[in-house]
């Protein structure tokens, strides 16, 4: 019975933190939510996404509930009680991720021929070839010239942008608690394990170990989709292992005896750890060449960086008993991935790159964005940008450039890559100035963990479209919002 008054205590911190109100435990709820169903908000799944690469029938699109979940958190959370504090550290991310969504409605904007003769020329000229079309079957109202060459889709980016934006600020705001952000991270988790283990149980596999199908996808269309997915979520469960590493040591003393430090110590951090690789398992049945690499990657880098903080000081022996547990970890991820990820390494052959698809995807990439140097041609219109000079011999219709920097260069000009980059350039430096700073354990952690997921994330969009898939950016701001949280923890 004495488990409950500690019950009752954890659930009024979580539920019920100082200087808060019912909006602001309603805000909390949607929060949760959404960190447990964000896949299902965008309506994920194969039936939901579009085909990248031809063949499929255009699907509608899947963010509008995602958007709405978002704004509607939003607002709940700045009805409420809760208030973040000063924004001014966060001044430049917040500037540059505004200026991009302002940009964005720029690209709207009906705007005099003359400028865009001088700034975007082919702008200028597709939408003068389409009044001609227009008139040549009898309708005179042509569209008012603009930088997007797809208004439709730009403003639906537009949105998505602000909707991230949301999200962000919620997160900071609501889980301003260490309680709620245990919380928070322990709804994740369970929802990636479960989306993991339906995935392994529902999906059928190929005959060969080579083919597709043999892929794991989850709730999205595309394998790599879900490993980015869960490279968030493996950055995450890494700051879960890493704070139980820093903490355990306060349960035990010198006079503990064997069992017991076992069970006190290292029982939790072995938990923590079979959750590390139950993730890391997901990522390595997916197969995907660029997820495995980031993940693994990034888990080196989190080490490297755990290891060298000013507050920790491990004897030598404790640093190499990490070192073997987290090697063990990815023993265990490789003996239960089996040799499908290895053999989808070894099928590319560097010889071949230059008649490799994603390569040609590239070069043809750059060609578009030369069409559209400064302004682009409107967020969200890779897809119309890249048809203008996609090659016969490409078939099928090319929405996503394979390369999260190179279709913003595209879609935003060189104006929108500037901003892109300040943006994620700024959050690593914020990310790390507070990992730096922080002296509670366990908030460090948490930031670590969000930077490694946003260079994970990041290091994986060199060569994958993942910000073009909203769970993805959307998950990865919810994290940054309880980084950021944690930031503030004095």
């Amino acid at each position: 019975m004495s488990s409950h008054p500690r019950i009752r205590t954890l659930a009024r911190e979580v539920f019920s933190p100082e200087g808060t109100d019912r909006l602001d435990l309603i805000a909390f709820a949607f929060l949760l939510i959404f960190g447990a169903t964000v896949p299902l908000l965008y309506g994920g799944g194969p039936a939901a996404g579009r085909q990248a690469m031809g063949g499929g029938a255009m699907m509608p699109r899947g963010d509008i509930l995602l958007e709405l979940f978002a704004f509607l958190m939003a607002a709940v959370t700045f009805l409420s009680k809760s208030r973040l504090r000063s924004l001014r550290p966060l001044m430049v991310p917040l500037g540059a991720i505004s200026a991009l969504a302002l940009f964005g409605c720029l690209q709207l904007l009906p705007l005099p021929r003359w400028f865009l003769g001088w700034a975007a020329p082919v702008n200028l000229r597709i939408y003068h070839d389409s009044a001609e079309i227009l008139r040549l079957f009898g309708r005179p109202s042509a569209p008012f010239p603009r930088i997007s060459i797809a208004p439709t889709e730009t403003e639906a980016t537009v949105l998505l942008v602000l909707a991230y934006l949301a999200i962000f600020l919620s997160a900071a705001s609501l889980l301003r608690t260490r309680s709620r952000r245990r919380l928070f991270a322990a709804t994740i988790f369970v929802s990636a394990v479960l989306q993991i283990l339906f995935a392994l149980l529902l999906e059928g596999r190929g005959s060969s170990p080579t083919q597709e199908e043999d892929r794991l996808h989850g709730l999205f269309a595309n394998p790599n989709h879900f490993a980015a997915y869960l490279e968030v979520v493996l950055a995450l469960a890494f700051a879960a292992i890493w704070t139980e590493v820093l903490v355990s040591g306060d349960r035990v003393s010198p006079t503990t005896e064997g069992a017991e430090r076992f069970e006190r110590r290292l029982l939790p951090i072995a938990g923590r750890v079979l959750l590390w690789a139950m993730i890391a398992v997901g990522i390595g049945a997916t197969q995907s060449r660029g997820g495995i690499f980031a993940a693994a990657v990034t888990t080196a880098t989190l080490l490297s960086m755990a290891l060298l903080h000013r507050n920790v000081k491990f004897p030598r022996r404790v640093a190499a008993a990490i070192g073997v547990a987290l090697l063990g970890g990815i023993l265990f991820v490789a003996t239960t991935a089996g040799a499908d990820p290895l053999l989808r390494f070894l099928k590319l052959d560097p010889r071949d790159l230059a008649y490799n698809t994603r390569v040609i995807l590239w070069k043809t990439s750059l060609q578009a964005w030369k069409q559209f140097p400064w302004l682009g041609s409107g967020l969200g219109t890779f897809r119309e940008a890249f048809r203008r000079v996609q090659p016969r011999d490409l078939a099928g219709l090319v929405e996503q450039a394979h390369s999260d920097p190179l279709q913003l260069l595209v879609t935003g000009g060189l104006v929108g890559e500037i901003l892109g980059v300040v943006l994620f350039v700024s959050l690593y430096v914020l990310l790390l100035r507070a990992w730096r700073r922080q002296k509670h354990r366990e908030e460090a952690a948490l930031i670590l963990g969000a930077t490694g997921a946003l260079f994970s994330v990041t290091l994986h969009g060199l060569l994958e479209f993942n910000l073009s898939i909203p769970p993805i950016p959307a998950l990865l701001s919810g994290v940054l919002g309880a980084a950021w949280a944690a930031s503030r923890t004095r």
